[in-house]
C-alpha cells in the first residue's frame, strides 16, 4: 500500500499541477485506497463514487467538482476529464517511486475528500472534509478504537462513497490492522459472507444495524463464528433494542456501541456502550455522549439552548465540522454557523434531547409528514411497531396522491414465521399499536418482507422497499 501510494503520488506530481481533486469511480477494488492515499500525498483531494451510481449522477458530480483526473474502474467515461482505466493504473502503480516528500502532502486546510449525498433539489450536494477535519475526527474517536491491535482484522464492507468507511481507511489501517473486504457480491450471498467472517477472525465490526439484522437471521451468527471479536460499533441508522438484545445473547462478552454522526461533521461525533439498564428503560437507546472534540447543544426554534430533558435540534460545534457544501453558498448559510468565539458549527436537522451529557435521537425534524391534518413522525411509528411481539424491524413509508400523504404503509421483518394469515396478523398488530398510538398514526397497510433491501451505504433502500407489495 505504501509503495503503490508513493507511485501514484509521483504520477500525479508529474502530470497534474495544482490541487484539482481526483474522481475515483469503482466499488471495493484494492487500488482505491492506494489512489486515495497517493492523492493526499501529492496534495490532491479525492471524490469516491461507487459504481452503483448511474452515469447521469456521476456526470452531475463531475460538473460540480471539476476533477483533474478520473480513475475509472467501472466505465464512467466523462467528457473532458482525463481518465485512467484499470490497465493504465496498474502500469503506474508498478513503477518504482521514492517516498512522497512531506511538503507535497495535503495541508490541514485543504479538502481531503468530498462525499456527494442526496440533495433535496434532486442534484447531489458535495460535503467537503478537510485534512484538519479528519485529524479532529481521529482525536475524538480514538478512545473507541484504542483497543485495536496491530495485525488484527477489521470488517471493510461499507462503500467508500459513504463516510463510515473512513473508520476502516484511517483508523484501522493507521493501527496496522488488516481490512477484510466484503464487496457487494459477498454481501448478497449469505454463505460467502459467513465464510469470510469465519476465515477473517474479526477483531472489529463497524457497520449499519441493517447488516447485523440480516446476519442474526442465521443462528450461525454467534460468538463461535467470530471468537476474537472485540466490539460491535453501529452507526448510520437507528439501533433497535431487539437487535441489541439478540447480540447480547449471542455475543455475551462483546460490547455493543451505538454511535452517531452526520457526514458534515466528519463521520462520528457521539458514542456510548449499550447496557442492560438502557435496554430496560422506556426510552429508545441513546446515541451517546459527545466526543472530547465536540460540543453538542440542544436548541429551540429561535436558536436558544434548551435545558436538560427538552427536545430540540441538535447543534454540533467542532473542528471536525465541514467548511461547507461545494459551491452551495445559500445552503451553507442555512446549515453551518459560527459561534460567538469563531468555532464552526452545524445544524444537524435531528430532533434530540440531552440529559447529563447523554443524547437521545428522536427523529428527523424534516421527517415529519402531515396526514389528515395531523403531524406524524415516521420514526415514532417505527419505534412502536418494533415493540410489538415478533416484529424484528419496521420501516414506515408514506403513500402519496397528488402531492399529499393519503396513508402510511409499514414494512415488517418478523423474528420468526408466525403461521398467521395476513388478515390475522394485521388485526393483531393494529390492536397492539392502538395501545400506544392514536388511530391516525396506525399504518393502513402492513407488508411482511423476507428481508430489507440495502443500498450501497448499507442503509435500508426505501425506494426498493416500496416496490415490495
Amino acid at each position: 500500500l505504501d509503495r503503490q501510494a508513493n507511485a501514484f503520488a509521483a504520477y500525479l506530481r508529474r502530470t497534474l499541477p495544482g490541487d484539482a481533486p481526483i474522481l475515483l469511480y469503482g466499488h471495493k477494488e484494492l487500488a482505491l485506497p492506494v489512489c486515495m492515499f497517493g492523492a493526499l500525498r501529492a496534495g490532491h483531494g479525492y471524490i469516491p463514487v461507487d459504481t452503483t451510481y448511474p452515469p447521469e449522477r456521476v456526470a452531475q458530480i463531475a460538473a460540480q467538482a471539476r476533477p483533474g483526473l478520473l480513475v475509472d474502474l467501472g466505465g464512467a467515461a466523462l467528457d473532458g476529464v482525463p481518465a485512467l482505466d484499470a490497465a493504465a493504473l496498474d502500469e503506474i502503480l508498478a513503477q518504482p517511486a521514492a517516498p512522497a516528500p512531506r511538503e507535497h502532502w495535503l495541508r490541514p486546510e485543504q479538502t481531503a475528500y468530498t462525499l456527494f449525498t442526496s440533495g433535496s433539489t434532486g442534484v447531489p450536494k458535495g460535503v467537503q472534509i478537510t485534512a484538519g477535519n479528519l485529524e479532529a475526527f481521529h482525536r475524538g474517536v480514538r478512545p473507541w478504537f484504542d483497543g485495536m491491535r496491530e495485525g488484527g482484522a477489521f470488517l471493510n464492507e461499507i462503500s467508500y462513497s459513504f463516510d463510515v468507511s473512513v473508520c476502516a481507511l484511517y483508523e484501522a489501517l493507521g493501527r496496522g490492522m488488516t481490512l477484510w473486504t466484503a464487496d457487494r457480491q459477498t454481501l448478497s450471498d449469505p454463505k460467502a459472507l459467513f465464510a469470510l467472517l469465519r476465515e477473517s477472525e474479526l477483531d472489529e465490526w463497524v457497520s449499519t444495524p441493517s447488516l447485523a439484522e440480516l446476519c442474526v437471521q442465521s443462528e450461525q451468527f454467534c460468538a463461535a463464528l467470530m471468537p476474537r471479536l472485540r466490539q460491535f460499533l453501529f452507526c448510520g441508522e437507528v439501533l433497535s433494542k431487539k437487535l441489541t438484545e439478540e447480540l447480547f445473547r449471542r455475543f455475551p462478552d462483546v460490547p455493543v456501541v451505538n454511535a452517531y454522526g452526520p457526514t458534515e461533521a466528519s463521520v462520528l461525533v457521539t458514542a456510548a456502550r449499550m447496557t442492560r439498564q438502557m435496554l430496560d428503560a422506556d426510552a429508545p437507546l441513546p446515541i451517546g455522549r459527545p466526543f472530547s472534540t465536540v460540543e453538542a447543544r440542544i436548541a429551540g426554534p429561535d436558536g436558544q439552548t434548551l435545558p436538560d430533558g427538552e427536545a430540540g435540534e441538535l447543534l454540533l460545534i467542532s473542528d471536525a465540522v465541514s467548511p461547507g457544501y461545494l459551491g452551495r453558498d445559500e445552503l451553507n448559510a442555512k446549515s453551518f454557523f459560527r459561534t460567538e468565539d469563531g468555532r464552526r458549527g452545524y445544524h444537524s436537522g435531528d430532533l434530540c434531547r440531552m440529559e447529563d451529557g447523554m443524547i437521545w435521537y428522536l427523529g428527523r425534524l424534516d421527517n415529519q409528514v402531515k396526514l389528515n391534518g395531523f403531524r406524524v413522525e415516521l420514526e415514532d411509528v417505527e419505534n412502536n411497531l418494533m415493540r410489538v411481539p415478533n416484529v424484528a424491524r419496521a420501516a414506515v413509508l408514506p403513500q402519496m396522491q397528488d402531492g399529499a400523504v393519503t396513508s402510511l404503509t409499514a414494512y415488517l421483518l418478523l423474528e420468526h414465521p408466525d403461521g398467521e394469515s395476513a388478515l390475522q396478523r394485521t388485526r393483531r398488530i393494529k390492536a397492539e399499536l392502538a395501545r400506544t398510538l392514536p388511530a391516525y398514526m396506525i399504518p393502513r397497510k402492513l407488508v411482511v418482507v423476507p428481508e430489507f433491501p440495502l443500498n450501497t451505504n448499507g442503509k435500508i433502500d426505501r425506494k426498493k422497499l416500496s416496490a415490495m407489495r
